[in-house]
């Protein structure tokens, strides 16, 4: 095979992002938007050692599966790759991948369960982060990147994010142009905007708008008074911040930022704890979901109210403080400050008394538990996409809990971690719960008991 052949493929699985799947020439080849079952004729455009990756240049034969994707932009945008799969098809083939992923580690684990996917699997991120770009033509744009490139893709409404935010995001970004302001042009480092991230409570409907500017004066500008003069009229939007982000880099917060109008955060419920949350707090952006995957943890944890639980890898406290009622006491570390005070305000929020974060890498601040003689009979970890490191592990095997609760956000960590705990745990039945519809991404939830 050589670059720009068009060949015919036989498409026989659905990779970890969901592309298809064919061999030619004892090759992999990698077909992003065909699917499992499907003969395609695809054009190769690009050949490696090992594997080549394809474009669909025409679907021979389809799946049963296969839907017209609701977004006009979807073929162009990189937010979503699953539009042309059906819901029910995308949930199989999660659990598939996961499935995969835990046997080709060998972990040993007493099953898995169908995905938990959503009733209607649009509309459901609370969060929106909008880039907004200057093009070499001069012209600003908001909108999501394309694939494998920082090139803007505009889109009249995105069908995954909250309608409200979605369309505010937008008002804020003509607010801005209106008043003068320009996009921030990536290769010079130059130009006023660089993103609009706005978030939403799901059940309060509390709004924070944060724009992100690449120079500091914009704080005092009096057209960014003015436009915040009148985002204010709007009841919903509780809180504006202004982030500056003067860095070269793909990160889209800075470390400096103005809270201009109301407190510098907006509330939000997961089942019946409301939590605050800032402009740099994790929170799931899917709401709805995030009650399913925590709910899923309590029941399979299965508490009897006497227990001691260390939540690690804790954010803004949300599973710590969503199981205090079912324990004695709950210890949480996180290495954020910021999220150890907003836990510690969401205590405070909650009336929860038996609990207490503190801010520092799991391995250093574990050891301080260890000095006070504090061990817990239950650990539970929400780790971000790297996973555990190892010495996390290591703590973990050596306070020897009776139970740990892992959530996963990554089935390939998920499984690498598992399988160094499996000498000392038994893996019970992994419950994936989907949230995020329509992308690559799953969650995974799992309750791991010592062996005996």
């Amino acid at each position: 095979m050589k670059k720009n052949d068009e060949i015919e493929l036989e498409i026989i699985d659905n990779g970890i992002n969901l592309e298809g799947i064919a061999r030619e020439e004892n090759k992999v080849v990698f077909i992003p938007g065909a699917i499992k079952g499907e003969k395609v004729r695809a054009r190769i455009i690009k050949v490696n050692n090992s594997f080549c990756i394809g474009k669909v240049e025409e679907i021979l034969t389809p799946s049963p599966d296969r839907v017209e994707p609701f977004c006009s932009v979807y073929k162009r945008c990189g937010g979503c790759c699953g539009q042309h799969i059906s819901y029910n098809k995308q949930l199989e083939i999660k659990k598939e991948l996961v499935k995969n992923t835990l046997d080709k580690q060998k972990v040993n684990y007493a099953g898995i369960d169908d995905v938990i996917g959503m009733g209607v699997p649009l509309n459901f991120r609370n969060k929106a982060q909008y880039p907004v770009r200057k093009t070499v033509e001069g012209v600003s744009k908001i909108g999501f990147y394309a694939k494998r490139s920082h090139d803007i893709i505009e889109n009249e409404e995105c069908f995954i994010q909250d309608q409200e935010i979605d369309r505010l995001s937008k008002e804020v970004f003509k607010l801005l142009l209106l008043k003068g302001f320009e996009g921030y042009d990536e290769k010079e480092n130059k130009g006023d905007i660089r993103h609009i991230l706005i978030r939403r409570g799901y059940h309060t409907g509390e709004i924070m708008v944060v724009i992100v500017v690449n120079n500091k004066n914009i704080f005092d500008d009096v057209r960014m008074e003015e436009i915040i003069h009148i985002l204010k009229e709007d009841d919903n939007i509780k809180t504006i911040v202004l982030n500056y982000n003067g860095s070269k880099t793909n990160e889209i917060l800075g470390k400096e930022e103005k809270v201009i109008y109301g407190d510098g955060y907006i509330t939000d419920y997961i089942g019946d704890k409301r939590y605050y949350i800032s402009s740099k707090s994790f929170f799931q952006v899917n709401t709805i979901q995030a009650e399913v995957l925590y709910d899923t943890l309590k029941e399979k944890l299965n508490l009897k109210g006497n227990e001691t639980l260390f939540d690690l890898y804790s954010g803004v406290g949300s599973i710590g403080i969503y199981l205090s009622d079912n324990v004695k006491q709950v210890y949480g570390i996180e290495i954020e400050p910021q999220a150890v005070d907003m836990a510690n305000m969401n205590m405070r929020l909650n009336n929860v008394t038996n609990a207490e974060y503190i801010a520092g890498s799991v391995e250093e601040k574990i050891e301080e538990y260890e000095k006070r003689n504090i061990h817990p009979d239950v650990i539970v970890v929400d780790p971000p996409r790297k996973g555990l490191d190892l010495d996390s592990i290591e703590y973990i095997i050596k306070f020897a809990p009776e139970k740990i609760g892992y959530v996963s956000c990554s089935p390939a960590t998920f499984a690498r971690d598992l399988k160094m705990l499996e000498p000392y745990y038994n893996i019970g039945v992994v419950t994936p719960v989907d949230l995020f519809p329509n992308s690559e991404h799953i969650e995974d939830v799992v309750v791991l008991t010592k062996k005996k």
